[in-house]
Order: C-alpha cells, then sequence, then structure tokens
C-alpha cells in the first residue's frame, strides 16, 4: 500500500503493510503523541528559542523519514521492517 504523506512544502510517500495502512489515522496520533513527548530523547529536539532568563524552549523538525523510522523502530520494533519511503508515485496510484 502506498500512502501520501505531507510534511512541509513537499509531498513523500511510503509504502507500506496493509495492516500500516489501514489503521494510518491512528498511527499519525500516536507519533504525534511520541514526537512531542519532551520525556522521549530523541534526534529530532531543536532549540526554537532562548528567552531572556536563558530558558530554552525546545520545537521538532521532522519529516516523512522520521514518521517511517518512528514506525520500523519504536511502534513495531519487534517485527520486520513494515514501511519504507519511496522516491515517486507508482504509476498505478
Amino acid at each position: 500500500m502506498v500512502i501520501k504523506m505531507e510534511f512541509g512544502y513537499e509531498d513523500e510517500y511510503m509504502s507500506c503493510a496493509a495492516k500500516v495502512g489501514r489503521n494510518i489515522h491512528q498511527l499519525q496520533r500516536e507519533f504525534d503523541q511520541w514526537i512531542y513527548d519532551r520525556e522521549n530523547d530523541h534526534p529530532y529536539w531543536q532549540i526554537a528559542y532562548i528567552d531572556e532568563e536563558g530558558n530554552e524552549g525546545y520545537g521538532v523538525s521532522f519529516s516523512g523519514e522520521t514518521f517511517v523510522n518512528w514506525l520500523n523502530n519504536v511502534k513495531f520494533r519487534k517485527r520486520k521492517k513494515v514501511a519504507r519511503l519511496v522516491s515517486a508515485v507508482p504509476s498505478h496510484y
């Protein structure tokens, strides 16, 4: 199954197992909770600003590749890979 992902200004496409495609909206919500949870020590955190008192404010920077990595290495880490990025939309899409 091919899923169109809209991150930023460019669309990206993911080829995934049918079980992933059928549950894509729920998985997106889980990913959003994970990526924005400050308790998770992932490499996507960036300092967004520093206030007058020197306190750092954080944001995240991610793409479709981040979502695919989360599916394969966090959500379904005990199984074989369930998703991969594809560079172009298949002609039958």
